[in-house]
């Protein structure tokens, strides 16, 4: 089963939209190191729909190779269509990832059964198993019910729930899901909070960005030092403020930016922030105690 810190990670580039391999091994090296349980790739941090094919195959490479089996690997093959999906997962099926994260399509509403038809076929036919990505910005979004019931197929073995609900593991116990082999993780950064009440796990943008503080909440819930989850949340929340000084993910970007992991992680059209904007960022990051030794270090 999948558990723990699972960040979705940016995609570093060049300023010619190639992969920036230096800054994509800061990454990793980062992330890795701060003792995250997982890697989440080419997700919607990653800008999945802005990265072409061939850098995504290259980037794919490089984080499987740069991993090297430390953990386990999850990667998306999101599209519009269960061949299209098909298709596109087998561009990466001699990779060694562990699993195939994938949205409901997202650019026409389907019915009920054909949503349940999309994902029993992809588990079916699939190399890998399959994590649920259900996001509230596609227009299929799926109930809580629904993919409960998905969640009886035996490949389909977690999601990734993106929902201001966090008492959704109170309703599906813990032991009920292990007993399935299903993961049920979190898309926020609630960590604190939902953690406690059953979540197995969180992927959640900033994670892979300030890993050290999401893997210490974590920690810290499996532990249970609920003074020193609470403070760690307090933290990520406010870094969740920060991201609304301009588009999310070029907020993300100068988070990248300060830290000193990569320039740019998102293609065009995605614009930069202007410097006042970019400026506040940073601001809200030094302001969160984010990067202090004392956090770092624990």
């Amino acid at each position: 089963m999948l558990r723990g810190i699972i960040p979705p990670i940016p995609t570093p580039l060049t300023a010619d939209e190639t992969i920036d391999d230096a800054a994509l091994r800061r990454l990793i090296d980062l992330n890795i190191g701060a003792g995250v349980h997982g890697l989440w790739v080419l997700g919607t941090t990653g800008r999945f729909e802005l990265v072409t094919e061939g850098e995504q195959r290259r980037l794919a490479e490089q984080v499987a190779e740069m991993a090297a089996g430390r953990v386990p690997l999850v990667l998306n093959v999101s599209d519009m269509g269960t061949r299209r999906v098909l298709e596109r997962a087998a561009a990466f099926d001699d990779l060694p990832y562990d699993a195939y994260a994938v949205l409901c399509p997202w650019y026409r509403e389907m019915t009920k059964a054909e949503l349940t038809d999309f994902f029993t076929r992809l588990a079916d036919e699939l190399a890998r198993p399959v994590v649920i990505y259900n996001a509230p910005w596609v227009c299929n979004m799926l109930s809580f019910d629904h993919l409960r019931r998905l969640a009886e197929h035996p490949r389909i073995i977690g999601a990734k729930d993106v929902t201001t609900s966090l008492t959704r593991p109170l309703a599906w116990s813990r032991g009920e899901r292990e007993a399935m082999g299903f993961s049920y993780l979190h898309g926020s950064a609630m960590i604190a909070t939902t953690g406690a009440l059953g979540a197995d796990g969180f992927v959640t943008g900033l994670s892979g960005v300030f890993p050290e503080l999401c893997v210490a909440a974590w920690n810290a819930v499996r532990a249970g030092d609920d003074e020193a989850a609470a403070r760690y949340e307090r933290q990520l929340i406010k870094l969740t403020a920060a991201l609304e000084h301009g588009p999310a993910l070029a907020c993300l970007e100068a988070m990248c930016q300060h830290r000193g992991i990569a320039e740019l992680i998102s293609a065009h059209p995605q614009s930069r922030l202007t410097p006042d904007a970019a400026r506040r960022v940073v601001e809200a990051v030094e302001e969160s105690g984010a990067l202090s030794v004392q956090l770092v270090q624990s």
